[in-house]
């Protein structure tokens, strides 16, 4: 219980944490504090997900065909979060390898959601929750 607690401090703080630092980098280092406040976001999901899927709410048939799930569903949401990063600073590198790195990365995190979804199907167990 004490790693789940630590990964919800950890969540929220990465939330609260992301519009203050985005205003501070910008400040110092134009542009680069959007990256910043993507990074945290991103940290603060990934901590929500893990502790749902380490500590699930319902009870399931096959643990790990859930953690499995679970943990595709993770990087297709990391892969979604952080595709307006690619067209941000993709697009500074070279003109339209933004679009092009933003579709890839959706498209990507669109087959993962899927393969999770049709690969790793898993049961909630009826009349349990936790």
């Amino acid at each position: 219980m004490i790693m789940k607690t630590n990964l919800r401090i950890l969540s929220l703080a990465a939330f609260a944490l992301a519009i203050p630092a985005l205003i501070i980098v910008d400040w110092y280092y134009k542009g680069f504090g959007i990256f910043v406040m993507f990074a945290l976001l991103t940290i603060g999901l990934a901590c929500d997900q893990i502790i749902r899927m380490k500590y699930p709410g319902i009870s399931v048939a096959s643990l790990q065909k859930y953690r499995a799930n679970r943990l595709l569903h993770l990087f297709a949401l990391i892969l979604f979060v952080q595709s307006p990063m690619a067209l941000i600073f993709g697009n500074r590198l070279l003109e339209k390898l933004g679009f092009w790195l933003m579709a890839a990365l959706i498209c990507m995190g669109i087959v993962l959601d899927q393969i999770a979804r049709l690969k790793f199907d898993y049961q909630i167990e009826k009349g349990e929750e936790k």
